[in-house]
């Protein structure tokens, strides 16, 4: 009897901690609890085509770089610099707007997108940028959060203050 008991206790602990470490593993391997790095994503910009306002808009686009890619975005992207070829274009400030936020899915079917928005009515900076570079949110400095992305070809940037607005979910069509 004693026996028994000691090999049902047995059973059920055996059980229950294979569930746990089962149950742990998974949410531990769920990779839309890892932050996207640079190597997980590709980056489009392309200017927004909605009706501009006061603000007019380009859409950054983060999709994934690979068909297992699975991975999340949180916040907005950071430390934004504009280039004409290798040069830096002075005296720009993109100002990240750090509202509140979902995490957003990065995989085959979701995608995460963010504005970088100017005043329509800006005096455009007489130097043209050929890309953007900045950090993705979540990760420290390094290589693994810099992104570089062109920049739509012969697209001024306007005024010396640009909005960047946190990433948010989409969908492919």
């Amino acid at each position: 009897m004693k026996l028994t008991r000691t090999l049902a206790a047995t059973a059920v602990a055996g059980v229950a901690l294979g569930l746990s470490g089962l149950t742990a593993g998974s949410a531990l391997a769920n990779p839309s609890d890892t932050l996207c790095t640079s190597d997980d994503v590709n980056i489009e910009v392309t200017r927004d085509l909605a009706d501009p306002g006061e603000y007019e808009a380009f859409l950054v686009k983060y999709t994934a770089a690979t068909p297992e890619t699975n991975c999340k975005l949180e916040g907005g992207s950071a430390d934004f610099a504009f280039f004409d070829g290798a040069d830096k274009i002075k005296g720009v400030e993109v100002q990240v707007d750090h509202g509140p936020n979902e995490p957003v899915n990065v995989d085959g079917s979701l995608f995460g997108i963010s504005r970088i928005a100017q005043k329509v009515d800006a005096p455009a900076n007489p130097a043209v940028p050929t890309t953007v570079e900045f950090n993705l949110p979540g990760i420290p400095d390094g290589p693994a959060a810099h992104e570089v992305a062109a920049w739509p070809a012969g697209e001024p940037i306007k005024g010396d203050v640009l909005i960047a607005t946190p990433i948010s979910q989409s969908a492919a069509e």
